[in-house]
């Protein structure tokens, strides 16, 4: 088969848009594409070496905390792999190479909730990540919020994925109240959702790509339980006879992944950041090719390309592409903006 036929396969493979996100659908100046952040996930030098190699623009972090908590979203270890960045030299020097490659650090401590015999501990925390010199700080909730705001008013804020922040009345407040300057819009949004938050004065807009959380991210409260996984992608397995071990399909995962022919409407809309998931990745250079792949979708962007044309190229350069990202994305309708089965199981 030869690789035109490829092409226009996986374009038959994509299905429709959903009726609301229809009249979004565009493809933008090609300047747009250069103001579109990629923000990717760092826990140590390599992976931050891999990500600024791969076209990050900008990173997040997050780093142990002496209290013996996590105070981000997610477990200091998952699957046997660090989420996190082990001590105080580390952040700082992540964040040095960071900012000397142009990058700007996001500061991870959207800790879904804040008990209050802890609030000292996280807000000692916080400072830790600000003097390490974090340029901004992730939260979850809005008494983290307003107990940052209030210790460091200078400080940008972004609402993270676990705020919830599902309609443009909330982000108004988060704006007006705590002065929160990005939003990060739940996995499940819309591309007419999206356009709603990008109109919005005063509120840069992040959306995850490349991921799948539900409806509602965080809540499932199914992490890291023995032969469980990830409540959201979780294929559950049967433990009681290894031999008999299989996979039930990823039964709870309701949301889909790749959004790369849809990133030409994001940048029309406004986005201002695409989040690569994977501080948990347990494979490195992969997270990175992650990262890669959606900066060819920008660079395509830039050049004119129209979709088709970038995908073409990605086909003729990436082994990843036939070797990975079709079978598992393409050829099982992993769309994250089109009309799929497993979209429409939202839970």
């Amino acid at each position: 088969m030869s690789e035109t036929a490829h092409i226009s396969d996986q374009f038959a493979l994509a299905p429709p848009h959903t009726a609301h996100e229809a009249p979004f659908v565009s493809h933008p100046d090609p300047a747009t594409a250069r103001q579109v952040e990629i923000n990717a996930p760092v826990r140590n030098l390599q992976m931050l070496e891999l990500q600024i190699a791969g076209g990050a623009s900008e990173v997040y972090v997050a780093h142990r905390s002496p209290a013996g908590v996590s105070f981000d979203a997610l477990p200091g270890r998952r699957d046997g792999d660090p989420t996190q960045i082990s001590n105080p030299r580390l952040l700082k020097s992540i964040i040095k190479q960071a900012h000397d490659a142009g990058l700007r650090v996001h500061l991870a401590a959207d800790a879904p909730a804040i008990p209050a015999d802890l609030r000292e501990a996280y807000l000692a925390h916080v400072v830790q990540g600000i003097d390490a010199g974090a340029d901004s700080v992730m939260v979850a909730c809005l008494p983290a919020a307003r107990q940052v705001r209030d210790a460091h008013p200078a400080i940008p804020l972004t609402a993270a994925s676990g705020m919830g922040v599902t309609t443009t009345a909330f982000a108004r407040h988060l704006r007006d109240t705590y002065r929160i300057g990005r939003i990060v819009t739940p996995h499940a949004a819309g591309l007419d959702e999206i356009a709603a938050f990008c109109r919005l004065d005063g509120i840069e807009v992040e959306v995850p790509v490349q991921t799948g959380s539900g409806a509602d991210c965080h809540s499932c409260r199914l992490p890291d339980q023995r032969g469980a996984g990830l409540g959201c992608r979780a294929g559950y397995q049967d433990d009681n006879d290894s031999a008999a071990t299989r996979d039930l399909g990823g039964f709870l995962d309701g949301a889909s992944d790749c959004a790369l022919c849809d990133i030409p409407s994001l940048a029309a809309l406004g986005v201002k950041a695409l989040q690569i998931p994977g501080r948990e990745s347990p494979i490195v250079r992969q997270n990175a090719k992650i990262t890669q792949m959606y900066r060819r979708a920008l660079n395509g962007i830039e050049k004119g390309w129209s979709t088709r044309q970038t995908i073409e190229d990605i086909d003729r350069i990436e082994l990843t592409w036939q070797m990975g990202w079709v079978p598992r994305m393409c050829e099982q309708q992993r769309c994250r903006f089109r009309d799929t089965p497993r979209r429409r199981a939202h839970v």
